[in-house]
């Protein structure tokens, strides 16, 4: 049933590689590995889901060991349900329907990285109440104003972000355009060490410093 989360076998994994903003595994260890309890593991693997997941329910609360939550690839509008995830350093909501950040609030104590592409959220309201956050992937939402981007003066500690296919990227990073994107967010997260893939230069940093201040 929809929203039934924990009643899926988590597969036990060894090795695995992800897909940015897709969270497809690979290489999933040992054929026949035994399954897990979810509520016991560190990895919680409900993504792409048959039939979809639509609500993130309360029985996500019981996994208090998980450390890696995917949900990607189902039709999740809201995040909820996350209060009791008390281990969790990455969670992957890619390929939703999520339209705001509301809820995820309740991991700031241990998140360390979001992979939230393939959305529709229309800002980045809400990764300021995430301190610990390093990893950030919002690659393919609504995101169109600059101001947006001030959100990241919050993260002090980010160090990937990937913004590639929103309105604001398409208007500050294709030919014809400023193409200023990699400045204007330097300028605003200083401390950033990576930008959709390619790392943040000196010269990017002290050219944004110009125009944000």
């Amino acid at each position: 049933q929809r929203g039934a989360l924990l009643t899926a076998p988590c597969e036990q994994t060894e090795k695995y590689t992800v897909e940015e903003g897709d969270d497809r595994i690979r290489n999933p260890g040992p054929p026949f590995a035994a399954p897990v309890v979810p509520t016991e593991s560190e990895k919680v693997l409900l993504f792409g889901m048959m039939p979809p997941i639509a609500k993130m329910d309360n029985t996500l609360s019981t996994l208090k060991a998980a450390k890696h939550l995917s949900l990607s690839s189902n039709v999740i509008e809201k995040i909820t349900g996350l209060k009791g995830c008390e281990s969790c350093e990455i969670l992957s909501l890619g390929r939703n329907q999520i339209k705001k950040l509301d809820g995820v609030e309740d991991v700031a104590e241990t998140l360390q990285e979001l992979w939230i592409s393939y959305n529709l959220l229309p800002n980045m309201k809400g990764v300021e109440k995430l301190p610990k956050l390093r990893v950030l992937y919002m690659t393919q939402n609504l995101i169109a104003k600059l101001a947006d981007l001030d959100t990241l003066k919050e993260c002090k500690l980010l160090e990937e972000l990937t913004l590639i296919g929103n309105p604001i990227w398409n208007e500050h990073s294709l030919p014809g355009t400023p193409e200023d994107f990699r400045e204007q967010v330097a300028g605003r997260c200083p401390w950033l060490k990576k930008l959709d893939g390619s790392p943040i230069t000196e010269d990017e940093r002290t050219a944004g410093a110009e125009k944000v201040a």
